[in-house]
């Protein structure tokens, strides 16, 4: 199990000085500790020395020289894992997009809920999706959760209409004093200030 090449023997396709370079040039930390067991290797250091030098385990040491002579100088890396197969291919993924951009047709206010977008997509394409997935999926489409306001059952519509409207003709400005308190004035009107409010 342990019997691996040492010295010029180990890695022979790169020279001590190339190892060094590399480890120079590498950023990341797993890298340069598989690079530097590779440079005591190729210096003649046993195991034992390694793993006493770099305070690994004497089995990460074997394995990571062992990475070096199964794949070269790739070892030096970590295998990419390929993944689950995406659910939804890129088409549909885009049909998707341009579907909820659209909202929901027989929901007021068009919003679109987790349970709404879950519903859709089963419907729609015959996938059923956990909570925490819909919520990725919507994110790697571009969607951010948003908190609706809530409204006082007794609020008056027209009159909050009638009220924007009014005080966008105003040309209402807001104005910070104090450097807290955030007041709404009209544009042409005099504020003023009380000795608390301009700290004196």
């Amino acid at each position: 199990m342990w019997m691996l090449k040492r010295g010029n023997s180990f890695f022979p396709t790169v020279s001590l000085k190339r190892l060094q370079k590399l480890y120079t040039e590498e950023k990341n930390v797993k890298a340069k500790l598989r690079l530097l067991t590779a440079i005591h290797r190729k210096k003649g250091d046993s195991i034992d020395e390694i793993t006493h030098i770099l305070e690994k385990p004497r089995r990460t040491i074997h394995g990571w020289l062992q990475r070096f002579e199964q794949r070269g100088i790739k070892g030096v890396y970590d295998k990419k894992q390929p993944g689950r197969t995406p659910k939804l291919n890129k088409s549909q993924l885009k049909k998707l997009r341009r579907e909820l951009l659209r909202g929901p047709a027989h929901v007021p206010g068009r919003i679109w809920t987790m349970r709404l977008a879950s519903d859709h997509i089963k419907k729609e394409y015959g996938i059923q999706y956990k909570r925490h997935n819909i919520f990725r999926l919507l994110r790697l489409l571009g969607f951010s959760v948003q908190k609706p306001r809530q409204q006082h059952y007794k609020s008056d519509k027209k009159a909050q209409t009638i009220f924007k409207k009014k005080l966008d003709e105003s040309q209402a400005s807001t104005v910070v004093v104090g450097g807290r308190l955030r007041v709404w004035t009209n544009a042409q009107s005099t504020l003023r200030h009380t000795s608390q409010e301009v700290g004196h």
